[in-house]
């Protein structure tokens, strides 16, 4: 079944939430293809980024369907991927060309429940070593609740030709 096929028999079976959600889908591929976010994941979340000082990066997403769970607030692994890519982004803008970090451990403390119409997280560096980066991340609601704090371990190696 080709993908025009696939959207013909959606559509006539689709609530109006479900194609609001399709809509939001399909607008962060195109986010992702027409390079305003760097990844999938991050034109599905509509995320923009700030870098606020050499010690501070900052990314902000709105609260759609898309990322609640089944009582409708942000699902606690949209909570993680949020601090993953804030952290490890702040990670990446100190790093040289040539060399990348992946995650190596997380820990996050969920306190308040993701509700409001945008998320805004935080990541400061901790220690920034030759190998090993620690960082810490908060979540906040748009009514300035802290959601989640985390801290991450980010392992520094050379960056994949």
């Amino acid at each position: 079944m080709d993908l025009i096929r696939k959207l013909e028999k959606f559509l006539k079976a689709a609530t109006e939430d479900e194609k609001h959600a399709m809509e939001l889908v399909i607008d962060g591929v195109i986010r992702k293809q027409t390079k305003q976010n760097g990844s999938y994941i991050g034109g599905l979340l509509n995320s923009s980024r700030n870098i606020v000082n050499d010690n501070t990066y900052e990314i902000t997403i709105p609260n759609t369907q898309l990322i609640q769970n089944a009582i409708n607030i942000v699902h606690g692994g949209i909570t993680a991927t949020l601090l993953d890519s804030t952290m490890g982004s702040l990670v990446h803008h100190l790093l040289p060309d040539d060399k990348a970090a992946v995650t190596t451990e997380m820990k996050i403390n969920y306190v308040a429940p993701g509700t409001g119409s945008e998320l805004r997280c935080v990541a400061s560096m901790i220690h920034k070593g030759s190998k090993i980066c620690v960082t810490e991340g908060k979540v906040f609601r748009d009514d300035g609740v802290l959601i989640a704090h985390a801290t991450g371990s980010f392992f520094i190696i050379q960056r994949p030709k």
